[in-house]
């Protein structure tokens, strides 16, 4: 019940910044736990993103409910914002799939399987290091206001990274990755990095 109310106030304070600078264009509050988009007469393009998967701009990505977790972060108020929110947890991810395997190289284990498995690592350890530089260089570019065709050509790059360390350990399929589930992770979320960007410049 109190959860039901606090979504209430908060669409009602919502609601009355938006009427403050325009005529809004009514649309009906939902009182569950996810909020409505809000698009203002004045500024057809303004965007207000609320909580959940149910979030309009994700319907647009490959992995919703990974996004509409984004959206719950501190701060994360705009399509931009999202994107940006998507590129550092993405970047963060990536830094820590790329510690995880320069500590995994060094265990006996990795050392006793042979050169196959130390140049798989090692091909992975920097493609995460180069999918993270990428993504950094993406967030540059939004600070910068560069172009979009600058932004995309970034991410491009970073879905080309997020994908090799899977692609090397398929040459190799007596080998088994040690982070499936961070390879999993990190390619959905440059995929919907992608995705964002792609919504973001058509609307």
């Amino acid at each position: 019940m109190f959860r039901h109310l606090a979504a209430l106030i908060l669409a009602a304070v919502v609601l009355a910044a938006s009427t403050s600078s325009g005529v809004v264009d009514a649309r009906p509050v939902h009182t569950g736990p996810y909020h409505v988009v809000i698009r203002t007469a004045a500024k057809p393009s303004r965007r207000l993103i609320g909580l959940g998967g149910n979030a309009a701009i994700c319907q647009e990505v490959h992995y919703k409910a990974l996004c509409g977790t984004l959206t719950t972060l501190p701060g994360v108020m705009t399509p931009q914002q999202l994107l940006d929110a998507a590129l550092r947890v993405a970047e963060s991810k990536a830094m820590m799939a790329e510690k995880r395997l320069a500590d995994v190289m060094k265990s006996r284990a990795v050392k006793a399987e042979g050169t196959s498995m130390s140049s798989t690592l090692d091909t992975c350890k920097g493609a995460y290091s180069s999918l993270a530089d990428a993504l950094q260089k993406a967030r540059d570019t939004i600070k910068s206001g560069g172009s979009h065709d600058d932004l995309m050509t970034e991410l491009s790059s970073a879905s080309t990274f997020s994908t090799d360390c899977g692609e090397a350990f398929d040459e190799f399929p007596d080998l088994t990755s040690p982070i499936p589930g961070a390879q999993r992770h990190v390619n959905r979320l440059v995929s919907n990095c992608l995705d964002l960007a792609a919504t973001i410049k058509e609307n």
